[in-house]
């Protein structure tokens, strides 16, 4: 083979390698949110602790339905890749911030109960009832809302991740020179 045909066999390789990129980069980007979820951070840097609630003590950060997580996708445009969610609570997570608004609560009846003992005089345990004692009538009203979201950044660009592009760069131009 001559020279000038080794030159167009290796440019018909980098036109290959420059379609191929973009899924290949798009590919490392999705690696890279999966992994920072396993790993509750982002490229080692830990999330904000949740606040502990009754019923979700052991349960992962951002991760009630499996929503979030599912829902990363890839869009090709030429040269191009983006990584997108549509998921309408991913950027508060991901960027932190405050949620403000107005709750309006309806009007309600709250019961009262009062708790009785319903052992005997000699009982070596005592029992209990709970007995309802009356209700309360609780007018509409509204409350203002100022909920803290914590930055728990799951996607965006990272040192980490650019060095792992630029791997792969470097990987798919050494197998069209060396190859």
């Amino acid at each position: 083979m001559s020279f000038r045909d080794d030159l167009k066999m290796m440019g018909g390789q980098f036109r290959g390698f420059l379609r191929e990129l973009p899924q290949l980069a798009g590919a490392e980007m999705l690696d890279s949110v999966d992994q920072n979820f396993r790993t509750e951070s982002f490229f080692g840097a830990p999330w904000a602790p949740r606040v502990v609630k009754k019923g979700n003590e052991g349960r992962a950060l951002l991760v009630q339905s499996g929503r979030l997580r599912r829902s990363f996708q890839l869009k090709n445009s030429g040269l191009s890749i983006t990584l997108f969610t549509d998921v309408p609570y991913a950027e508060i997570h991901n960027e932190g911030g405050t949620i403000t608004g107005t709750a309006e609560i309806a009007a309600y009846e709250r019961h009262q109960y009062e708790m009785n003992e319903v052992s005997g005089p000699h009982a070596k345990k005592p029992k209990w009832k709970k007995e309802k004692t009356g209700t309360v009538q609780v007018k509409a009203h509204s409350r203002e809302l100022h909920i803290e979201i914590p930055q728990r950044q799951f996607m965006g660009e990272h040192p980490i991740l650019d060095a792992k592009i630029e791997a792969l760069i470097e990987v798919g131009m050494r197998n069209i020179f060396d190859g």
